[in-house]
């Protein structure tokens, strides 16, 4: 452990296109010790359980507690502390894209998550720029689409790339002080990639950045997988 369940669902997302990942992260959800109701449970009042009724939960406390420890973060900011601090599964290497589709992020691990140093967060007009760039509809008027792959996630997919294509993040700086960051990869064989250069953060406050990828031999068809990271 931590292993992906057999029996839990994998990526990629098919109704976007591949330019989102799912799963975004996993929790503990096999052979959990949990109170149940007695009827049904043969008097039980507690029992072993398994499946998305265990892991769920544990990812929905634990959203609980960091908002009662930062109340004013928002649900996303949130999710992306959970997400950036998640650790690998064993059950293969890490940039290896079945793996990925299994875990997404990785597996929680609750108390890095309650420092994160940065966080990738969005907002109310973000997802209807998002859901303007996939579902187009009568009130996209109002706002500006994008395309899936820049919503402003703790991940990046890109499941129609055609020979070069370029992803923008924001971070903000949720730390104690300013800080400097240096971006670098794992993994992505056949994909050239061109990382931003240091960045430092004061507290509080937001930067954006750029991430290119380019075809350099990747096999047509095919999902290449890594990991990006900030130090």
């Amino acid at each position: 452990a931590p292993l992906t369940a057999s029996f839990s669902s994998r990526g990629p997302l098919r109704a976007g296109n591949g330019d989102l990942l799912k799963p975004d992260i996993i929790a503990p959800g096999q052979d959990i010790l949990a109170a149940v109701a007695p009827p049904g449970n043969s008097g039980r009042d507690f029992d072993l359980y398994s499946g998305t009724s265990m892991s769920s939960p544990h990812i929905a406390g634990l959203g609980a507690l960091m908002k009662d420890k930062y109340p004013t973060w928002s649900p996303m900011a949130i999710k992306s502390a959970l997400m950036t601090t998640a650790g690998d599964v064993l059950d293969g290497p890490n940039t290896n894209p079945l793996v990925i589709f299994r875990q997404g992020a990785g597996h929680v691990r609750p108390n890095l998550a309650t420092d994160p140093g940065l966080v990738f967060d969005s907002g109310y007009t973000d997802w209807l720029n998002f859901i303007c760039g996939t579902q187009p509809g009568s009130f996209c008027s109002a706002f500006t689409p994008i395309d899936p792959s820049n919503l402003n996630v703790a991940s990046i997919a890109i499941g129609d790339m055609a020979g070069v294509q370029t992803v923008t993040r924001k971070v903000t700086n949720v730390g104690t002080q300013a800080e400097t960051y240096t971006a670098s990869y794992t993994g992505l064989g056949g994909i050239t990639v061109t990382l931003p250069g240091a960045m430092t953060i004061a507290k509080g406050a937001t930067q954006s950045f750029n991430v290119t990828f380019t075809t350099a031999g990747a096999t047509l068809n095919a999902y290449v997988g890594g990991q990006f990271t900030l130090t």
